[in-house]
Protein backbone atom coordinates (compact mmCIF):
# COMPACT_ATOMS: atom_id res chain seq x y z
CA UNK A 1 0.00 0.00 0.00
CA UNK A 2 2.02 3.16 -1.02
CA UNK A 3 1.71 6.22 1.46
CA UNK A 4 3.38 8.59 -0.51
CA UNK A 5 0.53 10.04 -2.36
CA UNK A 6 -1.47 10.49 1.30
CA UNK A 7 1.39 11.89 2.97
CA UNK A 8 1.88 14.39 0.42
CA UNK A 9 -1.55 15.43 0.64
CA UNK A 10 -1.54 15.83 4.59
CA UNK A 11 2.16 17.91 4.48
CA UNK A 12 1.17 19.98 1.55
CA UNK A 13 4.08 18.98 -0.42
CA UNK A 14 4.90 16.10 -2.60
CA UNK A 15 8.70 15.88 -2.19
CA UNK A 16 10.07 14.01 0.55
CA UNK A 17 13.67 15.33 1.29
CA UNK A 18 16.47 14.00 3.18
CA UNK A 19 17.33 14.94 6.73
CA UNK A 20 16.49 13.70 10.57
CA UNK A 21 12.92 13.23 11.09
CA UNK A 22 11.61 12.77 14.53
CA UNK A 23 8.10 12.10 15.69
CA UNK A 24 6.83 12.86 19.55
CA UNK A 25 4.06 12.07 21.74
CA UNK A 26 3.22 13.96 24.76
CA UNK A 27 0.18 15.23 26.59
CA UNK A 28 -1.57 16.32 29.62
CA UNK A 29 -2.64 12.65 30.49
CA UNK A 30 0.50 11.41 30.12
CA UNK A 31 2.19 13.82 32.46
CA UNK A 32 -0.20 12.73 34.91
CA UNK A 33 0.14 9.22 34.53
CA UNK A 34 3.42 9.06 33.97
CA UNK A 35 5.30 8.41 37.51
CA UNK A 36 6.12 6.01 39.23
CA UNK A 37 6.74 3.98 36.10
CA UNK A 38 8.52 0.04 36.01
CA UNK A 39 9.87 1.29 32.35
CA UNK A 40 11.53 4.10 33.68
CA UNK A 41 14.73 2.18 34.84
CA UNK A 42 18.49 4.01 34.03
CA UNK A 43 18.90 0.81 31.47
CA UNK A 44 15.79 0.52 29.58
CA UNK A 45 16.60 4.82 29.14
CA UNK A 46 19.78 3.60 27.41
CA UNK A 47 18.67 1.53 24.86
CA UNK A 48 17.44 3.07 21.21
CA UNK A 49 15.69 -0.42 20.50
CA UNK A 50 12.03 -0.06 19.83
CA UNK A 51 9.64 -0.72 23.25
CA UNK A 52 6.22 -1.27 23.59
CA UNK A 53 4.90 0.44 27.20
CA UNK A 54 1.90 -1.64 27.96
CA UNK A 55 1.39 0.28 31.33
CA UNK A 56 1.10 3.41 30.68
CA UNK A 57 -2.36 4.10 30.18
CA UNK A 58 -1.51 7.68 29.30
CA UNK A 59 -0.78 6.35 25.76
CA UNK A 60 -4.18 7.18 24.18
CA UNK A 61 -5.24 4.28 22.67
CA UNK A 62 -9.04 3.96 22.04
CA UNK A 63 -10.90 1.57 20.57
CA UNK A 64 -9.83 2.82 17.23
CA UNK A 65 -6.59 2.65 17.90
CA UNK A 66 -6.16 -0.83 20.02
CA UNK A 67 -4.54 -3.01 17.69
CA UNK A 68 -2.05 0.05 16.57
CA UNK A 69 -0.08 0.64 19.34
CA UNK A 70 3.55 2.80 19.41
CA UNK A 71 6.52 1.44 20.01
CA UNK A 72 9.03 4.01 21.72
CA UNK A 73 12.90 4.78 21.55
CA UNK A 74 13.45 5.88 25.08
CA UNK A 75 16.84 6.72 24.70
CA UNK A 76 16.04 9.69 22.33
CA UNK A 77 13.01 10.44 23.91
CA UNK A 78 12.68 14.18 25.97
CA UNK A 79 12.54 14.40 29.50
CA UNK A 80 11.45 18.02 31.09
CA UNK A 81 12.38 18.67 34.36
CA UNK A 82 11.21 21.46 36.40
CA UNK A 83 13.25 23.44 38.70
CA UNK A 84 11.85 21.92 42.33
CA UNK A 85 14.25 21.76 45.10
CA UNK A 86 11.55 20.58 47.24
CA UNK A 87 11.44 17.83 46.02
CA UNK A 88 14.29 17.01 43.50
CA UNK A 89 17.93 17.16 44.90
CA UNK A 90 19.77 20.42 43.77
CA UNK A 91 22.98 18.41 42.52
CA UNK A 92 20.76 16.74 40.26
CA UNK A 93 18.82 19.75 38.97
CA UNK A 94 22.21 21.43 38.52
CA UNK A 95 23.09 18.33 36.36
CA UNK A 96 20.56 18.78 34.18
CA UNK A 97 20.86 22.18 33.73
CA UNK A 98 24.39 21.58 32.38
CA UNK A 99 23.04 19.25 30.26
CA UNK A 100 20.50 21.40 28.70
CA UNK A 101 19.93 25.14 29.68
CA UNK A 102 16.50 24.71 28.72
CA UNK A 103 16.15 21.59 31.10
CA UNK A 104 15.19 19.16 28.49
CA UNK A 105 17.27 15.82 28.69
CA UNK A 106 17.56 12.84 26.39
CA UNK A 107 16.41 9.69 28.07
CA UNK A 108 19.78 8.18 27.78
CA UNK A 109 21.22 11.37 29.95
CA UNK A 110 18.67 11.04 31.95
CA UNK A 111 19.29 7.76 33.08
CA UNK A 112 22.93 8.91 33.81
CA UNK A 113 21.59 11.24 36.27
CA UNK A 114 19.40 9.29 37.79
CA UNK A 115 21.66 6.45 38.60
CA UNK A 116 24.05 9.34 39.68
CA UNK A 117 22.09 11.30 42.28
CA UNK A 118 20.25 7.57 42.87
CA UNK A 119 16.67 8.64 41.93
CA UNK A 120 14.45 6.05 41.31
CA UNK A 121 11.15 6.49 38.70
CA UNK A 122 10.42 3.12 39.98
CA UNK A 123 9.38 3.40 43.35
CA UNK A 124 6.42 4.28 44.44
CA UNK A 125 7.89 7.71 46.46
CA UNK A 126 8.55 8.38 42.79
CA UNK A 127 4.71 9.88 42.48
CA UNK A 128 6.24 12.82 44.49
CA UNK A 129 7.54 13.95 41.36
CA UNK A 130 4.70 14.03 39.10
CA UNK A 131 4.57 16.84 37.14
CA UNK A 132 8.12 17.81 38.22
CA UNK A 133 10.06 15.07 35.28
CA UNK A 134 7.73 15.12 32.26
CA UNK A 135 7.93 13.18 29.11
CA UNK A 136 7.77 13.84 25.80
CA UNK A 137 8.47 10.14 24.46
CA UNK A 138 9.95 9.69 20.96
CA UNK A 139 7.77 7.37 18.70
CA UNK A 140 10.93 4.89 17.09
CA UNK A 141 11.13 5.21 13.50
CA UNK A 142 14.19 5.05 11.06
CA UNK A 143 14.51 9.07 11.19
CA UNK A 144 12.95 9.51 8.13
CA UNK A 145 10.26 11.95 7.03
CA UNK A 146 8.34 8.45 5.33
CA UNK A 147 8.56 7.06 8.60
CA UNK A 148 7.59 9.61 11.03
CA UNK A 149 4.19 10.04 9.34
CA UNK A 150 3.75 6.44 9.20
CA UNK A 151 4.20 6.18 12.74
CA UNK A 152 2.23 9.81 13.56
CA UNK A 153 -1.00 8.18 11.66
CA UNK A 154 -0.76 5.18 12.69
CA UNK A 155 -0.24 3.66 9.30
CA UNK A 156 2.85 1.76 10.77
CA UNK A 157 1.10 -1.69 11.20
CA UNK A 158 -0.45 -2.16 7.77
CA UNK A 159 -2.33 -3.94 6.19
CA UNK A 160 -4.27 -3.13 10.28
CA UNK A 161 -5.97 0.11 9.73
CA UNK A 162 -8.64 1.79 11.81
CA UNK A 163 -12.40 2.01 10.77
CA UNK A 164 -14.41 4.68 9.95
CA UNK A 165 -18.18 4.12 10.21
CA UNK A 166 -19.95 6.15 7.87
CA UNK A 167 -22.81 6.00 10.11
CA UNK A 168 -21.61 7.04 13.95
CA UNK A 169 -21.88 10.72 12.44
CA UNK A 170 -18.25 11.32 12.83
CA UNK A 171 -17.66 14.17 10.56
CA UNK A 172 -14.32 15.18 8.60
CA UNK A 173 -13.06 18.96 8.56
CA UNK A 174 -14.02 19.96 5.03
CA UNK A 175 -9.96 20.98 3.79
CA UNK A 176 -8.77 17.33 5.22
CA UNK A 177 -11.48 15.51 3.09
CA UNK A 178 -10.38 17.65 -0.27
CA UNK A 179 -7.13 17.05 0.44
CA UNK A 180 -7.48 13.29 0.60
CA UNK A 181 -10.31 12.32 -1.94
CA UNK A 182 -7.58 10.84 -4.19
CA UNK A 183 -6.31 8.54 -1.82
CA UNK A 184 -6.40 5.14 -2.59
CA UNK A 185 -7.50 2.28 -1.34
CA UNK A 186 -10.70 3.64 0.28
CA UNK A 187 -9.73 1.71 3.77
CA UNK A 188 -6.31 4.46 3.53
CA UNK A 189 -8.13 7.16 2.71
CA UNK A 190 -11.05 6.23 5.64
CA UNK A 191 -7.87 5.72 7.96
CA UNK A 192 -6.77 9.03 7.65
CA UNK A 193 -9.96 10.96 7.54
CA UNK A 194 -10.27 9.65 11.04
CA UNK A 195 -7.23 11.13 12.03
CA UNK A 196 -8.58 14.58 10.56
CA UNK A 197 -12.07 14.93 12.38
CA UNK A 198 -13.78 18.58 13.51
CA UNK A 199 -12.67 18.77 16.79
CA UNK A 200 -16.01 18.15 18.38
CA UNK A 201 -16.09 14.85 16.95
CA UNK A 202 -12.32 13.85 17.78
CA UNK A 203 -13.09 14.16 21.48
CA UNK A 204 -13.83 10.55 22.10
CA UNK A 205 -11.98 8.93 19.06
CA UNK A 206 -9.79 9.22 15.95
CA UNK A 207 -7.76 12.52 16.16
CA UNK A 208 -7.92 16.16 15.23
CA UNK A 209 -5.19 16.95 12.38
CA UNK A 210 -3.52 20.65 13.12
CA UNK A 211 -1.21 20.90 10.32
CA UNK A 212 2.11 22.84 10.89
CA UNK A 213 -0.08 25.77 12.36
CA UNK A 214 -0.47 24.78 15.61
CA UNK A 215 2.03 22.67 18.45
CA UNK A 216 0.05 19.87 19.53
CA UNK A 217 -0.62 19.62 23.08
CA UNK A 218 2.64 18.20 24.82
CA UNK A 219 5.09 19.03 22.13
CA UNK A 220 4.93 22.84 22.53
CA UNK A 221 8.79 22.26 24.65
CA UNK A 222 10.23 21.75 20.96
CA UNK A 223 8.86 25.11 20.01
CA UNK A 224 12.18 27.15 18.55
CA UNK A 225 14.49 23.70 18.64
CA UNK A 226 12.47 22.05 15.74
CA UNK A 227 9.94 22.83 13.29
CA UNK A 228 6.73 21.39 13.17
CA UNK A 229 5.44 19.25 9.51
CA UNK A 230 2.56 18.22 11.37
CA UNK A 231 0.81 17.51 13.99
CA UNK A 232 -2.34 15.59 15.74
CA UNK A 233 -4.28 16.13 19.01
CA UNK A 234 -6.42 13.62 20.71
CA UNK A 235 -9.25 13.37 23.36
CA UNK A 236 -9.95 16.79 24.55
CA UNK A 237 -6.70 17.98 23.64
CA UNK A 238 -5.04 16.23 26.23
CA UNK A 239 -2.53 14.66 24.05
CA UNK A 240 -0.83 15.08 20.58
CA UNK A 241 1.99 13.78 18.68
CA UNK A 242 4.43 15.73 16.27
CA UNK A 243 6.33 15.22 13.13
CA UNK A 244 9.21 17.72 13.22
CA UNK A 245 12.27 18.39 11.06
Amino acid sequence: MDLTLAFAALLGRSDFPVGSYDAYYGGDTLDEFLLPASWLTPAALASSAPVALPDVDACFLDDDHAALAWEFDLANSLFAVEWAEDVLPAGFLADVRAADPGMLVRGVDLGVLLTRHGLDLTAESAQRLSYRISALLRLATDGTLHDAMRMATFTHRLPVLAELDSEDGRQVEQRWEEALAGVEPPQLRDHLRLHCLEPFWSRAAGAHYLGADVWPTGTSGLDGRRKLLAGWEFGESQSGVAVVA
